[in-house]
């Protein structure tokens, strides 16, 4: 009888420890700042710890119910578990709160919404990120041997007048959106007054000094990029959820046109271009957006592929400025319009990267077998592979598969070349070179 009690006694004595655990580390989180818990949330969100950094998020809301930053951390916390309904909620909250500061929330939202909503987001993100940009210094050139001037956009504009504002860079971002719609009055509450952040960002001229300017010249140009691509997710609504819209082709091309005149170099803005272009069935047209996007990315990428890119002169954690996604869509784009050349480097440089995409192997046998009877063995290999992988990962995609069998049972079976013996090999070549010696000393003699 003694035994039991013991054990039971020592179960209790373990509880209660734990317990005294948990809540001398609730008592630790309690005594933390909301900075402090939202620091760390981060880091486990890094990390991968959703459950940590849910609880650290949990207990700054608790704290600060209305703090933006701790909602949209805990928004995309939610986003990576697949919480969409929490996402969404703290995403309304934030933009209750702020309505006029941070752009990111509107972009983050209009993802998880459709048709007009979603488009109601982008504008108003776009609109704050106009703001944005407008507020921030940029160099202004003067003649030799002066000293460059910087300024706000809005200032150069006040100072100098239409050309010398369009000079300024103000040209490129001069409207927010092609087309005006209806709004939400949460998102348009107290849309006359900028933020904090983005009046103190646009301080009067002459206020920064130019040591400072490459950090901002650099926030600019990311900022630039992502109103282009805002543009860009812009068009894509009206050529998916707003396609039976009356002016739905109109808005489609105008904000996408405005995706590359903000950012020239932006190579998804050609892409949707070409993508637009292909609908409209000018391919020909299409051809020469794809083409400009590719003349962006393709040359330095292709350099670092082969080893020939200077030291420094790329990211080496992010090589391609593309998406693996995005260059799948470039290669169906360069298979349409016939570019199979293009379509096969970009397809080969994503296998590098992952080998084990079904979609990637199917769209390079498609191009080989589209190139005729010189490409056929090509064809085969891509397109056994692309079966092989789906009988490891199967794909939902029924008609691609049944496809892929089509060409297979049309091409023929896949026959894989033995590889010849090393040692083999080397045989051979010693028997060359003696061969060769041999007639070398016939000719001599």
């Amino acid at each position: 009888m003694g035994k039991p009690a013991t054990a039971a006694r020592k179960r209790k004595r373990r509880a209660a420890a734990l317990l005294r655990r948990r809540m001398a580390a609730k008592a630790d989180l309690e005594n933390l700042s909301v900075e402090e818990l939202l620091a760390a949330a981060q880091e486990e969100i890094d990390s991968f710890q959703y459950e940590t950094a849910q609880t650290l998020c949990h207990t700054a809301l608790k704290k600060e119910p209305d703090n933006v930053a701790v909602l949209e951390t805990s928004a995309s916390l939610c986003l990576e578990v697949g919480n969409l309904d929490g996402a969404r909620h703290c995403l309304g909250r934030a933009i209750t709160v702020q309505p006029e500061g941070g752009h990111e929330k509107y972009m983050s939202m209009a993802q998880l919404m459709e048709g007009r909503e979603a488009l109601q987001c982008y504008q108003k993100g776009i609109e704050i990120l106009t703001r944005k940009v407008l507020s921030l210094p940029v160099v202004k050139k003067v003649e030799e041997g002066s000293e460059p001037v910087d300024m706000t956009m809005q200032d150069a504009a006040g100072r100098n007048g239409t050309a010398a504002a369009a000079a300024a860079g103000v040209s490129e971002i001069a409207a927010v959106t092609v087309k005006t719609e209806p709004r939400d009055p949460v998102l348009d509450e107290g849309n006359e007054n900028l933020c904090p952040a983005e009046a103190e960002a646009g301080a009067s001229w002459g206020a920064t000094s130019t040591s400072s300017m490459v950090p901002q010249q650099d926030e600019r140009a990311g900022l630039v990029r992502q109103m282009s691509t805002a543009h860009c997710s812009v068009a894509e609504l009206f050529m998916t959820d707003l396609c039976d819209e009356e002016e739905a082709e109109e808005v489609c091309r105008a904000n996408i046109l405005k995706a590359i005149e903000v950012d020239p170099t932006n190579p998804e803005a050609f892409q949707h271009m070409a993508s637009f272009l292909l609908v409209k069935q000018e391919v020909e047209e299409a051809k020469k957006y794809i083409a400009q996007s590719l003349e962006v990315w393709l040359p330095q990428y292709r350099a670092v592929r082969e080893g020939k890119a200077a030291t420094g002169s790329f990211d080496p954690v992010e090589v391609c400025p593309l998406s693996y996604a995005t260059r799948l869509t470039t290669a169906r784009i360069l298979i349409e319009v016939e570019d199979h050349k293009s379509a096969v480097e970009v397809l080969e440089g994503l296998t590098e990267e992952d080998d084990e995409v079904v979609d990637v192997w199917y769209l390079m046998g498609w191009s080989h077998y589209l190139q005729g009877e010189e490409q056929r063995e090509a064809a085969q290999y891509c397109l056994h592979r692309a079966l092989q992988v789906h009988s490891e990962t199967p794909c939902e995609d029924g008609q691609m598969v049944e496809h892929m069998q089509e060409l297979m049972e049309e091409l023929g079976p896949y026959i894989e070349k033995e590889e010849p013996d090393q040692d083999v090999e080397e045989e051979l070549e010693e028997d060359s070179e003696d061969d060769d010696e041999e007639d070398n000393t016939m000719d001599t003699s």
